[in-house]
């Protein structure tokens, strides 16, 4: 336990809880915010539109050169600036046929950004598509999918050389490839600055046009339970996330305590929900300024991570839980890094993975080090049917895991199944369903209309509903094993992450139809990096003995805590890869598809359960 337990924290301007609860006969239970639903606008564009008419020289969007991004400085544009090109996009599309598709390929870049808000003014749905599909598959499988469900009209990318792999292996064909630099070869294509049309006069209509049941993207999901779907997102789900979110804030001791403009610095893609929703958009509806970051939590990209923070003091910060992890320890090492870190921030928020109570310590103990305060460090909790926020926590918290409480907007139903509760979600940000998809959109909803997430939860404490929600695993992911025993995959892969306390990014849960549950486990390089004092490789921190160490003895511990069958872990194996994204092993939120990465390592799989241990498997 942390010894800043008792350092209160930085004022974050919460609203009071006012949670509403509403127990059925049949055990189900309705859970509702209390807090009003701020006033949202009818679209996406509304807020653009709004910020470059109140305040446009404030910076909207900011990034490194894209040719050279060892350049120091960064580019920007404006709110005035921005709302400008959007229009001048828009007419482009309006006048090659508005209403068709855009496939979206490219790293977050302020073209990215003017072109996906110029389609939407349009009445063009967006499709932004993970980058990997066009520049790592060896055979655009997933590329080739997409594009066939979706059939865009117009694909942009960022560099038609650097995607001309990609564009040859999805059979363009006539259609048209808007792009920013350097030409793809074979096909019609325009820069996007000549596609611009300035000063067109039907652009004012059509943004009279877009209502809250417009189609603004088709958002992939990350086909964690096979082929990716096409997630209708209409301009009034994410318009009213946005709201949803700030819902639960004083806004006005927010200003007072940050300043009147929200900044970001961020990395998160935007061919993924939670980059381009709960950053992206919801960074403009504040009228905030968002730095790309072109870094991640990679050991190849850290040092750029690092370089762009550094520069940039954000007043609030989300990231996915490797990020924290590797923050944490540049955090520690990194002075001039917590100084500009800390300097501004008022909360600081998580999502798509479990996080250890250890990275949480670690932070805290920097950022009382620096403000003499603890700073607030929540999650949140939603999907692609979402768009993507259902809850956060919302209150001052110092515990991981918690998936908060439902934000104003949507109402959550936890119905009994079995021993668990299975949350379900319905609300403003809702999706209608998914895209040419009417059999899995019927399957998805129940007989009220409420969305079927998947997944179980449990209140922290159940004689105070107020304390919050916990992540109680995928229904989905659960298996049994040969003595009829279930095994909840979701639940023990989160057990399992914390129980080593860093030293696991994630875990693989093996075990269907066997007589024990063993993992496949992933590890935090960074961590475990500097647990061994030497920049290893992955090849060699699996095998080296401190990092042994650390990951038996934690999961023994847990064994300790957890003696049945459907929780006891006997073996695991520490991979020598991570997970691979292309190959659907992993998406992008960095959430495991466990189906998947068994089928990819089948060969560790069969080591665990092999009659005779061989080299690698550690026994518990």
């Amino acid at each position: 336990m942390s010894e800043t337990r008792h350092i209160p924290f930085r004022d974050v301007p919460y609203l009071p809880q006012k949670l509403v609860v509403n127990r059925r006969e049949d055990g189900t239970i309705l859970l509702d915010n209390g807090q009003p639903l701020k006033e949202f606008p009818p679209h996406m564009l509304w807020p653009l539109k709004h910020w470059a008419e109140t305040a446009p020289e404030r910076p909207w969007l900011a990034q490194r050169d894209p040719v050279d991004p060892h350049k120091d400085g960064w580019q920007t544009i404006s709110y005035s600036e921005a709302w400008e090109r959007v229009q001048a996009i828009a007419q482009g599309f309006l006048n090659a046929g508005a209403g068709e598709p855009i496939m979206i390929l490219s790293r977050n870049t302020i073209d990215h950004a003017l072109v996906m808000y110029g389609a939407m003014l349009a009445g063009c749905p967006v499709v932004p598509v993970t980058p990997a599909y066009a520049l790592l598959s060896q055979d655009f499988a997933r590329l080739n999918y997409v594009d066939q469900l979706v059939e865009p009209k117009y694909i942009y990318v960022e560099d038609g050389a650097e995607y001309q792999r990609g564009l040859d292996g999805m059979q363009v064909g006539s259609r048209l490839v808007l792009y920013s630099r350097n030409a793809p070869q074979s096909y019609e294509s325009q820069t996007l600055e000549a596609f611009a049309v300035p000063g067109g006069n039907s652009v004012a209509e059509a943004y009279d046009q877009l209502t809250p049941d417009t189609v603004a993207k088709y958002m992939l999901t990350s086909g964690s339970t096979g082929e990716p779907k096409a997630v209708i997102n209409t301009h009034g789900m994410i318009a009213a996330n946005a709201k949803m979110i700030r819902s639960v804030w004083d806004e006005a001791r927010l200003a007072d305590v940050t300043g009147d403009v929200q900044v970001m610095c961020n990395f998160l893609p935007w061919s993924h929900t939670y980059g381009a929703n709960a950053i992206l958009h919801n960074m403009t509806d504040w009228g905030g300024t968002l730095y790309l970051d072109w870094g991640a939590p990679t050991p190849a990209r850290l040092p750029e991570m690092i370089r762009n923070m550094k520069d940039v003091s954000t007043t609030q910060h989300t990231t996915v839980p490797a990020a924290w992890a590797a923050l944490a320890t540049e955090f520690e090492r990194d002075e001039a890094l917590a100084e500009t870190f800390f300097k501004r921030i008022c909360s600081m928020a998580y999502g798509g993975a479990a996080m250890g109570q250890d990275i949480y310590e670690r932070i805290q103990n920097v950022a009382v080090r620096v403000t003499g305060k603890r700073i607030s460090l929540s999650a949140g909790y939603g999907a692609t049917e979402t768009s993507p926020t259902a809850s956060n926590v919302h209150w001052p918290n110092d515990t991981m895991g918690l998936i908060g409480l439902p934000l104003p907007g949507n109402t959550f139903k936890l119905v009994p199944a079995g021993d668990k509760l299975e949350l379900r979600v319905k609300g403003v940000n809702v999706t209608p369903g998914y895209y040419r998809n009417e059999e899995k959109t019927r399957a998805a909803f129940d007989e009220e209309g409420f969305y079927r997430l998947g997944d179980a939860v449990r209140f922290v404490d159940p004689d105070d509903p107020n304390k919050g929600l916990a992540f109680d695993g995928r229904t989905a992911e659960e298996f049994k094993l040969a003595n009829g025993t279930w095994v909840s995959a979701g639940k023990l892969r989160v057990q399992a992450v914390q129980a080593v306390d860093g030293a696991l990014s994630d875990a693989v849960v093996c075990g269907l139809n066997q007589n024990e549950v063993c993992l496949l486990g992933f590890l935090n390089e960074g961590y475990c990096q500097r647990l061994v004092g030497e920049d290893l490789p992955l090849s060699e921190l699996s095998q080296h003995p401190k990092v042994i160490d650390t990951v038996k003895a934690g999961l023994e511990a847990h064994n300790r805590q957890h003696q049945n069958a459907a929780s006891r872990i006997a073996r695991v194996i520490l991979q020598t890869t991570p997970p691979q994204a292309d190959s659907g092993e992993i998406t992008e939120k960095g959430y495991i598809n466990q189906n998947k990465a068994q089928q990819l390592r089948a060969e560790d799989v069969e080591k665990l359960y092999a009659a005779r241990i061989s080299g690698g498997v550690i026994i518990l």
